[in-house]
């Protein structure tokens, strides 16, 4: 990685802090300073450019791209956001949550903890290219649902679908209901999906939804009323509402393609989240190991390509990710501990967000085929950095850069329940280990306390 003069003392003050700082170098080559229950990004959000990917030639392996525009809290991480995993892990719950029509985030009350970690600079340079790596940024977006589960201002598609390997309705514990707003019509049909092993795998239920997932076309006034937060999309093993789970196996299933040039394109992911499949799927109780991998874009398909989601590659499954500078991610999750071989990435599990561009065109090769390079924006929300780490690390990828090195402890042997709202009104990202339920809505007083979890400072500059 090239750093000019700036970038340089940066490092310097930055390891200088570290130093001076209660933290330590581990035998990786990371600094890791003191544990935490939260991660608060504060300015986050900035004015600039990325080139976006226009064309993509088979016959030449070139890529085009032109440059595009980007400003605001938040911003470029505002954008519609793809959710990507890393094995081994096995994923408990995933939601996504948009506030109500009237809905405001507060700002967090006092200054955070651990302000000596705030601004550190990692060794490594990553783009989730298959290698370990970091660097920080920060975000901004914002988009509304009403009490009925619609969008407002709304200028994307409106029908998003998702399919399981159960019915969404049937996963009625643990407040793990949909609501009848969500829900439009269930479809029983059976089909059975070969995987490349020759085992089958069965789709129970195609459950179309209203109103899923906001793009970043999506608009927005400040102006509330009350202060609820709808839950949008949501998975448990085998049910998935308004989500879509894909990995990189184009061209081997029935969905995607491969060709010489750019390898293999996304594809829906079977059931076990390792195979392609030639339709959507949820994922069932499964364990990655490690180095495999699988994403969650929306249920909302793309109109084509350079339609709502601009270009994208052809013959991809092509989905919406999750745009808005006011949202809430939740997960509950596993990293177990993976000793079996010594292959890429070994048993270094992370969960990060990049912009849903990305895998749309290529998120491992040719880096003129995607918008990373330039700044579209990456946010790693916990990654381990070596081998068999107990220390979840979380860093921004953008033009911005920033970040700190205190860190969540790794679920070995039980599950992290945790949220990263998304607050535009103040340009901050919380990431906040939580207890709480994640049921179909959210009451203001318990994203407040979220908000107010006392945590490590990461101010971007």
């Amino acid at each position: 990685m090239k750093f000019n003069s700036v970038k340089t003392l940066s490092v310097l003050t930055s390891l200088a802090t570290l130093i001076n700082a209660d933290c330590q170098l581990s035998g990786d080559g990371n600094y890791y300073c003191s544990s935490t229950d939260a991660i608060v990004y504060s300015n986050v959000g900035i004015s600039g450019s990325y080139n976006d990917v226009t064309s993509m030639d088979e016959t030449s392996c070139a890529c085009s791209s032109q440059p595009i525009q980007f400003s605001g809290n938040l911003a470029p991480l505002d954008e519609e956001l793809s959710v990507h995993f890393r094995g081994p892990l096995n994923l408990k719950q995933f939601g996504v949550y948009y506030p109500n029509q009237g809905t405001a985030l507060k700002k967090r009350d006092g200054d955070m903890a651990n302000e000596n970690c705030a601004e550190t600079v990692s060794k490594k340079k990553h783009r989730h290219k298959r290698d370990v790596a970091v660097e920080y940024v920060e975000v901004t977006a914002t988009v509304y649902v009403n009490e009925a589960g619609e969008t407002v201002t709304a200028t994307a598609p409106a029908t998003n679908t998702a399919t399981g390997a159960s019915t969404v309705a049937a996963n009625n514990n643990n407040n793990n209901e949909v609501s009848a707003a969500q829900t439009s019509t269930q479809n029983n049909n059976i089909n059975n999906n070969a995987n490349n092993d020759g085992t089958s795998q069965k789709r129970d239920a195609t459950t179309s939804l209203t109103a899923a997932s906001p793009s970043s076309s999506l608009t927005s006034s400040n102006s509330y009323s009350n202060g609820d937060w709808t839950r949008m999309t949501y998975f448990t093993p085998g049910s998935a509402t308004n989500c879509t789970f894909m990995n990189h196996q184009g061209g081997t299933a029935g969905s995607g393609t491969w060709s010489g040039c750019f390898g293999n394109s996304i594809s829906y992911a079977a059931s076990n989240g390792v195979d392609g499949a030639g339709s959507a799927f949820a994922l069932d109780d499964v364990t990655l190991k490690s180095g495999q991998e699988y994403m969650i874009f929306s249920g909302t398909e793309c109109s084509g390509p350079n339609g709502d989601c601009g270009y994208y590659r052809e013959g991809i499954p092509a989905y919406h990710g999750f745009g808005g500078s006011s949202k809430i991610f939740v997960f509950e999750f596993e990293m177990p501990t993976d000793n079996d071989g010594s292959g890429y990435n070994q048993d270094m599990p992370a969960i990060w967000l990049l912009n849903a561009k990305i895998p749309r065109t290529l998120q491992y090769g040719n880096a003129a085929c995607s918008c990373w390079e330039t700044g579209c924006g990456e946010m790693d929300l916990f990654e381990i950095l070596s081998a068999g780490s107990d220390k979840l690390i979380s860093h921004v990828h953008d033009g911005q850069g920033g970040g700190t090195q205190d860190y969540f402890v790794r679920p070995v042997g039980n599950t992290l329940k945790a949220a990263v709202i998304f607050n535009g009104d103040d340009k901050s990202i919380h990431i906040v280990q939580v207890n709480d339920d994640f049921s179909g809505s959210l009451s203001q007083a318990t994203v407040n306390s979220w908000l107010n979890t006392p945590g490590s400072a990461a101010a971007l500059p």
